[in-house]
């Protein structure tokens, strides 16, 4: 972490009164629990604090008790916006515009730059998580922590750490999780809705899965794929981090592919890979971006070409990492 960018944000939060956070589409547990994390502590200093999101909250999530705005009025009064675990226009959605208008804009990232101007960006492409980094952050800024921001924190680095299983986990996320422990949140009741807990219709979500899956390039890639219908279907199930975590370390194969055509002729792409494969290379060919085992992107057009695309930069992609 820059410490003389980290020392700039936190002198721009204590000079200014009032912010607006803001988290990527289709959120999951580092952008919300990063967000929530960072609003508490803004709400304890005293400062009016307004959080956006242009998507659903998982239901994984919902013990949090996140809540979002919707009126965008607020955007414009506020003295600053800050991104949080993303960093370009389009991955706030719709609120991109109103952003891009703000007064002062800061992005708090763990993810690779984009080439978006921000005033101040406190980024850490090796650090796991956004949580890691504002965890560090929070510590400069004079707040003593409770146990629910301590929670929202532990919430961002467990799960984009996959349950510290993940390649990016460093002893930081290890030392983070062990001092964030001592604020006394409950532990095993947030492991369970995070890791453990499935609604009954994921039975039937599982079976849909695995019918709806191929294997591409010598079982070296898997693909599935929920059309808008099914995508309709089984979208509270869908819309949680971890709903594909099944798939995840077979033998064999190196990326999987999710397609959810969450509107008519919309697809939204999320690539993973196991070890040795730089997905991100993939979702930046499709307008996306992310980590290098877990990306994503979104892309408007035909099921059938766009599957023939991917298989084309996944194949690339696979004889790059071999060579």
């Amino acid at each position: 972490m820059d410490e003389k960018v980290r020392d700039e944000v936190v002198k721009l939060v204590k000079k200014y009164n009032s912010f607006s956070l803001f988290c990527h589409i289709s959120p999951d547990g580092d952008a919300l629990g990063s967000m929530n994390a960072l609003k508490l502590v803004l709400q304890k200093m005293g400062k009016k604090v307004y959080a956006y999101c242009d998507g659903k909250i998982p239901n994984d999530l919902t013990f949090l008790n996140i809540s979002l705005e919707t009126d965008t009025k607020h955007i414009s009064k506020s003295d600053v916006c800050i991104m949080l675990d993303c960093n370009s226009l389009d991955r706030i959605g719709v609120y991109g515009d109103d952003y891009d208008k703000a007064k002062i804009k800061i992005d708090i990232d763990h993810h690779q730059k984009s080439n978006y101007i921000f005033d101040l960006s406190l980024v850490d492409e090796n650090s796991p998580s956004t949580a890691d980094i504002l965890y560090e952050l929070i510590k400069h800024m004079d707040v003593i922590i409770n146990s629910q921001i301590a929670q929202n924190l532990y919430v961002g680095l467990s799960t984009d750490t996959g349950c510290f299983m993940h390649p990016s986990t460093n002893g930081d996320s290890h030392r983070h999780a062990y001092e964030l422990l001592n604020y006394n949140f409950d532990l095993s009741s947030t492991n369970y809705s995070l890791f453990k807990y499935k609604q009954k219709n994921y039975l039937y979500f599982y079976k849909t899965a695995l019918k709806n899956t191929r294997a591409y390039l010598n079982e070296k890639v898997y693909v599935t794929f929920f059309d808008n219908r099914t995508y309709k279907r089984f979208e509270n199930v869908l819309e949680n981090t971890n709903c594909f975590q099944f798939l995840d370390g077979i033998e064999g194969n190196e990326i999987r592919v999710k397609i959810l055509e969450k509107e008519v002729g919309v697809f939204s792409l999320s690539f993973r890979s196991n070890k040795f494969v730089n997905v991100c290379n993939i979702a930046k060919a499709f307008g996306g971006g992310g980590h290098i085992r877990a990306s994503g992107a979104t892309i408007s057009g035909n099921y059938k070409e766009i599957l023939g695309n991917i298989l084309d930069a996944c194949r690339l992609e696979l004889e790059e990492s071999n060579s």
